[in-house]
């Protein structure tokens, strides 16, 4: 027990917290030595004795699912001949319904493509807008006087005027 907590000791930063529960149930037959298939030893030939189990403990081994009943079969045998046909002629109505279901399906990705290009012509024509809007703004702000501006106000007003010179390389001497 000791080598095993100081091997876990080196794997993991933390000291194992289960030392208690592990003292609880180390003793109990599930962990007990069974000899493997094909060695010799003690009680070998012998079989396992049965385990108490707690009854509140389900059994993993039991297949709980229900079961279906089977049903007989009640169509009726055809021709092989009968049988090739008709399955000739389902396989082409699955050809046909899956030919359909192809041409929708590249109708659809056309029609979102189409949307998609639309959207992006009208997102551009927008930031366009809003460029244009942005530039009559800044001129506005720009070629505005600024003589009648309180003085305590004057220094953030140069201050503007100077950015958005700048921003459009324009002179200014102020």
């Amino acid at each position: 027990m000791k080598v095993a907590l100081k091997e876990f000791k080196d794997t993991y930063p933390n000291v194992f917290q289960h030392v208690e529960a592990w003292e609880v149930v180390r003793k109990h037959d599930k962990w007990a030595q069974v000899p493997l298939l094909g060695e010799e030893g003690e009680g070998s030939a012998q079989k396992r004795k049965p385990v108490d189990v707690d009854p509140s403990i389900p059994d993993m081994n039991e297949d709980h699912s229900p079961q279906r009943t089977q049903r007989r079969d009640k169509r009726r045998a055809t021709s092989s001949e009968g049988s090739s046909a008709e399955l000739a002629a389902q396989f082409k109505e699955y050809t046909a319904m899956k030919e359909a279901k192809h041409s929708i399906e590249l109708e659809a990705i056309e029609l979102r493509k189409k949307r998609e290009s639309e959207a992006r012509e009208l997102i551009s024509e927008q930031r366009e807008t809003m460029r244009n809007y942005n530039y009559d703004r800044d001129m506005k702000t720009f070629l505005k006087p600024h003589d009648d501006a309180p003085p305590e106000m004057l220094p953030f007003i140069l201050a503007r005027k100077r950015d958005i010179a700048n921003k459009y390389g324009w002179p200014c001497n102020f």
